[in-house]
């Protein structure tokens, strides 16, 4: 066990988890997951892809400490009313894979817990695994150590590498050629032909959906079931040019409020990235709230467009995860601040 997580264990033990939950009842807590694991995801990217079981752990927890989950409206007005009491979670769940409604869903039903589910609309619409995802697991889950793509990209040598640093460039070659050179067809044609000469099923990866984002009609279920759906950009990206990120959210919306039928104000910043000098373009575009994948709590002094979460994985220990939702570990950060 790390220092600080036997720091964690000993502030538990003495009670203080519970100190700092009464001096923090005022703050706001958001938590952030991702995707959730079928097979082998959450070996291949931990910190995206988390197994249904450590959730549920997660989910236990925090029934069994009596929190209860809130939507983003109503953790707004709660915060600005100061009316919050310290056992209230937003659960928010990022880009909207196909694992959140087969997976997570039933976990929160069960809880009888909702969540914030932010939705990235280009592959909830073309109905493919997520080309660069996808690329990145068939490199990480080859045996083969050499592939050859010349006759594929320009410009690569006969047999380039799988793994290691030089591997990591051979990926970054096929992405930027998919992404800047091909349409989705394309994309998916090159994917399928990656798979086949690393020795991997292209289609057993489609048909799993393990990459892959909910479908229309799955986002309309879990608004009918009264899960909140909300703004991610449609390509997964906030560009720096104003007139980009505006036709980015209406993308998004244009999807979004197709499926939901209701008016979205809530936007969560795709990988976390994010700047003061968006705010006025987004307060224009009737964004309510904005998160980012920084910890912390919120405070009735936080800036709606910059509100922190706590990004939750396959490799958090339980005691951090109890650590950042009791405040302990907020209070912690602010006072070595000082």
């Amino acid at each position: 066990m790390s220092i600080k997580n036997s720091l964690y264990a000993v502030a538990k033990q003495t009670k203080l988890f519970t100190l700092s939950n009464r001096l923090t009842k005022q703050h706001l807590r958001i938590l952030c997951f991702h995707g959730f694991s079928f097979t082998d995801e959450h070996l291949f990217r931990p910190k995206l892809f988390q197994r249904p079981t450590v959730f549920e752990q997660r989910m236990q927890w925090l029934k069994q400490s009596g929190f209860r989950t809130l939507t983003l409206d109503e953790s707004l007005t709660l915060l600005q009313q100061g009316h919050l009491t310290g056992n209230e979670v937003v659960i928010t769940i990022d880009d909207g894979f196909y694992s959140v409604s087969a997976l997570a869903i039933p976990i929160l039903q069960k809880m009888g817990f909702t969540a914030t589910i932010y939705v990235t609309t280009y592959y909830v619409t073309h109905h493919n695994p997520i080309f660069r995802l996808a690329i990145q697991y068939l490199f990480w889950k080859t045996s083969r150590e050499l592939v050859q793509i010349d006759d594929i990209i320009d410009g690569q040598h006969a047999m380039e590498a799988t793994k290691g640093l030089e591997g990591e460039k051979t990926i970054q070659h096929i992405i930027a050629h998919g992404e800047t050179i091909l349409d989705e067809p394309g994309r998916v044609g090159l994917a399928r032909k990656i798979a086949n000469r690393l020795d991997l099923d292209f289609d057993e990866l489609v048909t799993s959906r393990r990459l892959s984002l909910m479908t229309e009609d799955e986002v309309a279920t879990l608004s009918q079931q009264n899960f909140d759906i909300q703004l991610h950009t449609h390509r997964h990206h906030l560009p720096p040019d104003s007139t980009a990120v505006r036709r980015e959210l209406a993308d998004n919306r244009a999807v979004l409020q197709t499926i939901t039928g209701r008016s979205l104000h809530h936007l969560c910043y795709p990988s976390g990235e994010w700047t003061p000098t968006l705010w006025p373009l987004l307060e224009k575009e009737d964004i309510h709230t904005a998160t980012t994948c920084e910890p912390g709590l919120i405070s009735p002094h936080t800036s709606p467009l910059a509100w922190p979460r706590f990004l939750d994985s396959e490799t958090t220990p339980q005691i951090v995860f109890e650590a950042e939702v009791s405040g302990f570990a907020h209070l912690l950060r602010k006072m070595l601040a000082r």
